[in-house]
């Protein structure tokens, strides 16, 4: 059984908590951890005795190298601990008192290490010393001592790569009969297990054990949800829809089955397998985003069309394999779950069964997210709109958990580009910006002595494509429209500096960055359009390197940083930014970067235009505007001789094109494409076909609330808004946009003479403008809203 068990909301209880001192480790005797695996993993049990259920919480502070679940009396009630910000590392304080009961409870805690000698999950730091930290007092037993627990290394259970999950380290492979899974339970003999020894604190001993902080970010979801459908089976005979009605599956002796379960939609959760009997019979478990035809390159080059086309496609993916122990009854089943959350639509269940029969018991799925305050609505006369938000939604929380995501199938990653993205669609859904918060602190603590921010953190393995360093910085910039909060944007100004630095040193006199060499480390990625397949993503940068991109997001990076510089009260610092992206763009629209001939720019100073993206970058700059950025652009997007942009760079364009009001050239086809492919979530590019969930295509979460309603903030931390619902086709559209002050709420209906009626409603905290062509207005406002309606 999984539920979740709320991670302490106010800080003070972890505050005021003691997070220094020793950690708990494996005692000399107790077998040394393998350092050449991908990971280990080791169980710490206790047993403690409540005399009564009292109101007051139970609080356990943990915190592990590298990763824990925590269970009590067998239910899961945690995982973690909040991957690591830098040197920051995190403990997590956890409220066990709902699952507590009156007489002997048992706490567990599984700890899985992944080893400095291998890749393992690349966005969970470690150091290489397997440990686990506890505190707290539960029922009179001080847990922080070592008496209170026993420990022992777990075997039979081996930790994988993966060649599909190549980043995440996560697959298993699981004897039953060696690795105790009845060890969470009462009745459990830990008489052959050992005291944990306290790891040494003296200085110069081995590797220090990181500095701990309180978790920044609540607990994530652990919600129960269904299967939804059987959709193929190696024998039909079988009656495999008892699993979805929570019945069991008997298969006799010397079987070999198969059977594809649909979960509906694509996912992130917890699997937990329960069986009967069985002894000797080999499960596999394969969870798949879709059915595919064979990939061109494992991991990264994919072949896919209608994702649930089970007759001409497969499922791919590395499946994790348990050996029945056959220990399990109809009461007390045998229990295997892997230790990571698994991403899917599609799981392949294959048994193989040897001299006994067994029993599938149950397949159960715990959904896990960030668990984010939703508050931002829309709605419209618009069918496909509604569904575009819908899945919009789904996507970005299957790419939040700790930390935003690229795509959780395969990397797991925060990276700076997603992550403005995916940071400012999250922006648009809940006033909830801790996570925000998060990723902005992450991408700072990289922060390498070149300027240079990493391109994804945290990572184990670093990485630097320069324009996501820019990104970060229009990351910065969004939270300071949306949510203000000067002392927290004041500590990223140095950083900010550094990065807008790195790009000053590569200036060349005619007012070009010029691009390093890509070399393993260093990319200079821009996007996946199928012009740049050869190359990854980066443009023909020409003999020089001159990148008329890069020069026109340094321009658009300085007039962020102003932004943040002025509301920091740094007005010198503002005026320098400003001066120099004016001084910059006037060299760059009259150099070489422009073709006069061909009325575009080139990506470079020489050579025929290649990209829309060099177009859309001259307009978010400020270097192109009014009437020639929308003739630009609307040339630009209708040229089949440029590159065009994929999903990750439409938020950039379709804002580019309403900035020119060319909002006539904003087409939503390619998300309707994927909806007619049957995708439950967006895909990361059409390039590599690789991710069916990458949430930098949830364009529809900022698109539709501002500018469909019209809201958007018009002064540092929403305290003004402007109201102007673009021109549309739609017949009305209504929503709710969250701020911190409260929700504006937005609807609007067409009139029979085309003129469209408006309704807005905001907290006093907010002043709204309103746009020019606003007719008709009148107000309402009492102590808790104010209400505008006019006419457009």
């Amino acid at each position: 059984e999984m539920k979740s068990s709320p991670l302490v909301e106010t800080e003070q209880a972890a505050v005021k908590q003691d997070l220094t001192g020793p950690w708990f480790e494996l005692p000399a005797d107790a077998h040394e951890l393998s350092r050449s695996g991908v990971a280990s993993t080791m169980r710490f049990r206790t047993r403690i005795s409540i005399d009564a259920i009292r109101e007051t919480p139970a609080l356990l502070h943990l915190a592990a190298d590298s990763r824990y679940r925590l269970s009590v009396n067998g239910t899961f009630v945690s995982a973690g601990p909040a991957k690591p910000s830098g040197r920051t590392w995190f403990a997590d304080t956890v409220d066990i008192a709902p699952c507590l009961v009156v007489g002997e409870n048992i706490i567990g805690i599984d700890v899985l290490s992944y080893s400095t000698a291998s890749l393992g999950n690349t966005s969970v730091p470690r150091t290489g010393r397997p440990g686990l930290l506890v505190r707290g007092t539960i029922g009179g037993t001080d847990l922080s001592e070592t008496a209170a627990w026993r420990c022992r290394l777990v075997a039979g259970r081996h930790f994988s790569q993966g060649r599909n999950t190549l980043f995440l380290g996560i697959q298993e492979t699981v004897d039953g009969s060696a690795s105790e899974h009845d060890w969470l339970e009462a009745g459990f003999d830990d008489s052959a297990w050992h005291l944990p020894s306290l790891d040494s604190m003296e200085p110069f001993s081995g590797i220090p054990r990181p500095a701990l902080e309180p978790r920044p970010i609540p607990a994530l979801t652990l919600d129960a949800v269904p299967l939804a459908a059987v959709t193929t089976s190696s024998d039909p005979t079988i009656g495999w829809g008892a699993l979805l009605r929570g019945e069991a599956v008997r298969l006799p002796p010397h079987s070999d089955v198969s059977v594809d379960l649909d979960a509906g939609f694509l996912l992130t959760a917890y699997l937990s397998l329960a069986v009967e009997a069985g002894r000797g019979a080999r499960l596999e478990i394969t969870a798949a985003e879709c059915y595919e035809q064979p990939p061109a390159q494992v991991p990264w080059l994919r072949r896919k069309a209608d994702r649930t086309d089970h007759v001409n496609g497969e499922l791919h993916g590395d499946p994790d394999s348990y050996l029945v122990s056959g220990s399990g009854t109809r009461d007390r089943p045998e229990q295997y779950s892997p230790f990571w959350f698994r991403t899917f639509r599609y799981l392949r269940l294959r048994i193989t069964t040897a001299d006994d029969a067994v029993v599938i018991r149950a397949l159960n799925l715990t959904r896990t997210h960030y668990p984010l305050d939703i508050s931002g609505t829309f709605s419209s006369s618009s069918e496909q709109d509604r569904t575009l938000w819908d899945v919009s939604v789904r996507t970005l929380l299957n790419c939040m958990h700790e930390t935003f995501e690229d795509c959780p199938f395969y990397e797991q990653l925060q990276y700076a580009m997603d992550t403005r993205s995916q940071a400012l669609f999250s922006l648009h859904l809940s006033a909830d910006d801790r996570l925000v918060r998060r990723a902005i602190e992450d991408f700072a603590a990289s922060g390498n002595p070149t300027g240079l921010t990493e391109s994804r953190a945290p990572s184990v393995e670093p990485q630097f494509i320069p324009g996501f360093s820019l990104y970060w910085i229009r990351m910065v910039e969004d939270h300071v429209s949306y949510v203000g909060d000067q002392p927290f944007t004041e500590r990223f100004i140095g950083r900010i500096d550094a990065v807008l630095g790195y790009f000053n040193d590569r200036l060349s006199p005619d007012g070009f960055v010029i691009s390093a060499e890509g070399d393993g480390i260093l990319w200079n990625f821009v996007d996946w359009t199928e012009a740049w397949r050869a190359s990854r993503g980066v443009p023909d940068l020409g003999p020089r390197r001159a990148n008329t991109i890069a020069t026109f997001m340094y321009i658009a990076a300085l007039r962020s940083a102003a932004t943040v510089a002025e509301f920091c009260g740094r007005t010198g610092l503002a005026q320098e930014y400003t001066s120099r992206a004016d001084a910059l763009t006037a060299c760059a629209v009259t150099g070489p970067a422009w073709d006069e001939e061909a009325g575009y720019f080139r990506d470079t100073d020489r050579g025929a235009p290649q990209s829309v993206h060099a177009q859309l970058w001259a307009v978010l700059s400020g270097a192109v505007h009014g009437s020639r950025a929308a003739e630009l652009l609307r040339r630009a997007t209708a040229d089949a001789g440029l590159a065009p942009c994929s999903y990750a760079t439409a938020l950039d364009l379709f804002d580019a094109l309403r900035i020119a009001q060319a909002d006539d050239r904003i087409d939503w086809t390619p998300w309707a494409e994927m909806l007619a492919l049957n995708l439950t979530t967006w895909a990361e590019d059409t390039v590599s076909n690789r991710s069916d969930c990458h949430a930098w295509g949830s364009v529809p979460l900022q698109h539709f609330p501002r500018y469909i309603l019209g809201i958007r903030p018009a002064s540092p931390g929403f305290t003004s808004a402007t109201v102007h619902p673009t021109p549309s086709d739609l017949d009305w559209a209504e929503g709710t946009v969250p701020t911190p002050h409260g929700v504006i709420s937005v609807h609007w209906k067409r009139a029979a003479d085309g003129s469209r009626q408006v309704t807005v409603s905001a907290p006093p905290a907010i002043s709204l403008k309103l746009t020019g062509s606003a007719t008709g207005i009148t107000e309402q406002a009492d102590s808790r809203q104010r209400t505008l309606t006019f006419t457009l």
